[in-house]
């Protein structure tokens, strides 16, 4: 049980990092703000932090530190990938 409650939280201190990455990538950015972008790149940014928890299942005992971290370059870089690719087939490239 006490398992169960620690990979929730490892789970939602993920979520919450990717989300807060694509709050600040929107704040900075130029494009005209919609909720419907904003909500998009929090989902995905979050699945992709979390999507980096999976470290652990190659390393286990990594330190949290280290998931984080790979959490937040994820968020960012993914998501941008995934976003050019997206952009890419869409315009038929």
């Amino acid at each position: 049980m006490n398992d169960d409650l620690n990979l929730w939280k490892s789970l939602g201190v993920l979520a919450l990092v990717g989300v807060v990455i694509a709050i600040g990538k929107m704040l900075v950015s130029n494009e005209k703000f919609c909720w419907r972008l904003a909500v998009g790149r929090a989902i995905v940014s979050a699945g992709l932090a979390i999507a980096a928890g999976s470290i652990l299942a190659f390393i286990p005992g990594v330190s949290m530190l280290a998931v984080v971290g790979l959490a937040a370059a994820s968020a960012v870089l993914g998501e941008q990938f995934l976003e050019r690719l997206i952009q890419a087939k869409a315009s038929g490239s």
